[in-house]
């Protein structure tokens, strides 16, 4: 969420005071099975990590095997690259061989210049965004890059790797293939774009992914069964999916009427009651008992940024949060709503040093949502 909500901040802020941005999707060719064993031991060693430890993961992985069974089981295959398949150390050796590989590029200078320091790209396990003002720079980044993880047995998946931009799609070449320009992308689960209209895009795509999961669940949620049984499989696999990265939405009219209506539709499917019955929402809500997913989605926000504003470090999520933004000049006219617009009208401006203050935080959040579930 963290990875999230930094990007969409940095979008946001560039897109309203028009100025160009261009970000990269990185994605490698089968990444955790490629990496050599080399670079792992001498990343680790750039990590200071007890060379005891080392030694006992050589060990572990120069005795590891493979085999094909089919008919018979075939004759043992050294594993000589890659990572263990299902090892829950297998991810952070993974990051640690990619921090070794980012420490070796110059990119000092390069990327969005944001209170001092310049941000230039965000890495989730094998998740990369290569954040540049110029089409230029960003060529040349992920040519960089693209030379590193070579030298280690990770390859571009160029087919795959993407770039979105507010600007002219300028080509970008590497290794003589032209980098596609998409206008939208999923980028950690949640579909990240310029367009105006990305948030209510963003909200249709969770709400079609719901309603596929409720069908999927359907003779549960349309059977003879108990109401607390619906209602658990609600809160605990529907719910989830259709809020996923709600703490980083706009919430205007149009997104809130499609969320409360997305949730009636699914209770008046549950109790097998048609609109030609006649029965109000509010009845429906009061034997149904679910949780209010809009209100929920609202107090999601709240508490997400009363967390950000308790950052005592000062990592890339409070620094893009409370960056004014680039220089440059915005429309004529009323301007687009932001993220923090809601949370300043019930918090103020100085929100962020009001919610260190967690106990004043969490007794304001029923006046937020209050106010938030309210469509005008």
């Amino acid at each position: 969420m963290d990875h999230i909500q930094t990007l969409e901040q940095v979008i946001e802020k560039y897109r309203e005071y028009n100025r160009p941005l261009y970000v990269a999707f990185i994605d490698y060719s089968k990444a955790f099975d490629t990496i050599s064993h080399s670079s792992i031991w001498n990343a680790l060693q750039q990590s200071n990590i007890n060379c005891k430890y080392i030694n006992i993961l050589k060990y572990i992985y120069t005795k590891s095997t493979s085999r094909v069974k089919l008919e018979s089981r075939g004759d043992e295959i050294n594993i000589e690259r890659g990572v263990r398949q299902g090892d829950p150390l297998s991810p952070k050796l993974f990051i640690a061989v990619l921090e070794n590989i980012f420490q070796k590029l110059d990119w000092k200078n390069r990327g969005v210049y944001i209170n001092g320091h310049y941000l230039n790209h965000l890495r989730f396990a094998d998740d990369i965004a290569i954040i540049a003002e110029t089409a230029k720079d960003l060529e040349e980044m992920m040519s960089s890059l693209d030379c590193e993880s070579s030298k280690i047995g990770l390859e571009m998946n160029l087919n795959k790797t993407k770039i979105l931009t507010n600007n002219c799609e300028r080509p970008i070449m590497i290794k003589g293939n032209n980098i596609e320009y998409v206008s939208e992308y999923i980028y950690l689960g949640k579909q990240i774009s310029f367009k105006t209209s990305s948030n209510e895009e963003e909200v249709t795509r969770r709400i079609n992914a719901t309603w596929n999961k409720f069908w999927a669940l359907r003779e549960i949620l349309k059977g003879n069964y108990s109401l607390h049984m619906k209602r658990t499989i609600f809160d605990t696999c529907l719910l989830p999916c259709l809020l996923y990265g709600c703490q980083t939405w706009i919430f205007t009219n149009k997104i809130k009427q499609k969320i409360k209506c997305s949730q009636t539709a699914m209770e008046r499917s549950m109790l097998k009651i048609r609109r030609i019955h006649k029965i109000r929402n509010e009845n429906i809500r009061q034997k149904t008992k679910l949780t209010d997913a809009l209100r929920h989605a609202l107090s999601l926000k709240w508490r997400w940024a009363g967390h950000i504003s308790r950052y005592s470090d000062r990592r890339w999520t409070i620094e893009a949060t409370r960056w004014k933004g680039p220089i440059g000049k915005r429309n004529v006219g009323r301007q687009l709503r932001r993220w923090a617009d809601d949370i300043t009208h019930v918090a103020g401006n100085d929100w962020i040093k009001l919610g260190k203050d967690k106990e004043w935080w969490i007794r304001m959040e029923e006046a937020f949502t209050q106010t938030g579930v309210q469509i005008s």
